[in-house]
């Protein structure tokens, strides 16, 4: 588990590349000491209910509980990348439709057989705080090595939502690969709605 040491380290290392660093550094020293987070909350703003929350598990009965290990990634996620992505998107709500998914729960919902998602590593969110999906994915393409974001795709199907994922152990490199999915298929790069 990556301690604030750790993070603040990591981050120093980012400056170099992104703006997003430096929002998140000075926010650091702009905070009072850490306190610990209490007990559910995977980050500031993120809970683990909301990170592992599934509609149709519940509808299904599917279980959807995640190891100590998909925690830790789940944690992993939310700290530096979704924490990240709301720093950037002026600090509004990330509302996170789809977290961690059970491999019987992403069987269900016809999700891919490799999914990031299983492992705690892959979040799918809108901020309407901040502007459309698409608003969302433009910004961030800019900023993928500080988020330390793996795939960021552009999903625009029936509903439209972002998709980040960070790389999956034991990957530590991201790959940094941008992709829209929608009715015509999966493209490179972000495909304009």
């Amino acid at each position: 588990m990556a301690t604030n040491h750790d993070i603040r380290a990591w981050l120093e290392r980012q400056v170099a590349e992104g703006e997003i660093a430096k929002a998140i550094l000075e926010r650091l020293d702009q905070a009072p000491a850490p306190t610990p987070l209490p007990p559910g909350q995977l980050s500031p703003h993120f809970s683990l209910a909301e990170m592992t929350y599934s509609a149709t598990a519940i509808s299904q009965g599917i279980p959807n509980n995640p190891s100590t290990e998909q925690v830790a990634q789940l944690k992993s996620l939310c700290t530096l990348t979704l924490e990240g992505i709301r720093t950037l998107c002026g600090d509004n709500p990330v509302n996170v439709s789809s977290g961690f998914r059970s491999q019987q729960l992403n069987a269900a919902i016809g999700g891919a057989s490799n999914s990031a998602h299983m492992y705690g590593c892959a979040a799918d969110f809108t901020i309407a705080g901040y502007g459309s999906p698409y608003d969302i994915c433009m910004l961030l393409q800019k900023h993928l090595s500080p988020l330390r974001i793996d795939q960021l795709i552009y999903e625009a199907m029936s509903s439209v939502w972002v998709h980040v994922g960070i790389a999956i152990p034991p990957n530590t490199q991201p790959r940094y690969q941008i992709l829209t999915i929608n009715s015509r298929g999966t493209f490179n790069g972000l495909q304009g709605p």
